[in-house]
């Protein structure tokens, strides 16, 4: 199916959506959350800013991108001065996940294998401790009896490591590679390796609110038209990421 009418049946798709999704004026809508490379390019490029921009400034919708850390995003999206929070696996009451997710991965865990020894998968995690970055992982996504740290930024949780103050960094692997790239602390790479450790989707985070519900239907309906018309495949393919196993409603 060509470009040209792969739009148009998106386009046909959403002028068939429910008129009170249409009709709704809900103004500029303000989406918050870090500048990630590929994802949210601050030259306003990337994955999320594309399906975004695809399913709501196309229809005649304003957005505004402010580049905050996602904890802040959280704060900004629960105090209602957002609107929608780029991205996350979970959200607390009064926040709430959307229902398609923008993106899926793996993460990884940067070690040293003499302190921690061989990996053997994500039980290796086991009684140990991890650091990560503040609000990006939880208890659910490692072994119970993990002892988790957070710090505010990549190089902390890395200098974490790497000076024996805990045992194992997890973040994606871009972001790790990305961290160690900009590290001054010295250490024998020899000594140190990167395992995948785990897998998971990343939603918009949105108030539960008659606002942000009625924007959480508006991304539902934009996602499945994309996906039906065939045009969120070649945006994923544009951008060099997997396309995410979606199990969209009938």
């Amino acid at each position: 199916m060509g470009t040209m009418m792969r739009r148009l049946l998106f386009c046909l798709v959403m002028l068939l959506m429910p008129m009170q999704l249409c009709a709704e004026d809900l103004g500029e809508i303000v989406v918050v959350g870090p500048a990630w490379e590929r994802f949210t390019n601050r030259d306003g490029t990337g994955l999320y800013h594309e399906i975004l921009q695809r399913i709501f400034t196309e229809q005649g919708i304003s957005l505004k991108r402010l580049y905050v850390p996602s904890q802040r995003g959280n704060d900004l999206v629960r105090a209602g001065r957002a609107d929608m929070m780029t991205c996350r696996d979970r959200a607390v009451s009064p926040l709430f996940l959307a229902r398609y997710p923008m993106y899926e991965g793996s993460f990884h865990v940067f070690f040293n294998t003499k302190r921690c020894g061989p990996w053997a998968g994500v039980e290796s995690l086991a009684n140990h401790s991890v650091v990560f970055r503040l609000g990006y992982y939880s208890s659910k996504n490692f072994p119970s009896s993990v002892v988790m740290k957070q710090v505010k930024t990549a190089q902390a949780a890395l200098g974490m490591v790497l000076l024996g103050r805990a045992d194992y960094y997890v973040d994606d692997l871009s972001l790790i590679k990305e961290s160690l790239e900009q590290n001054h602390i010295p250490f024998d790479r020899s000594e140190y390796t990167i395992r995948e450790a785990g897998w998971r989707q990343y939603y918009p985070v949105l108030l539960n609110s008659s606002r942000g519900r009625k924007i959480e239907a508006m991304y539902a309906q934009g996602m499945r038209s994309l996906h039906e018309s065939g045009e969120l495949q070649v945006i994923f393919n544009k951008w060099g990421f997997p396309y995410p196993h979606y199990a969209f409603a009938p």
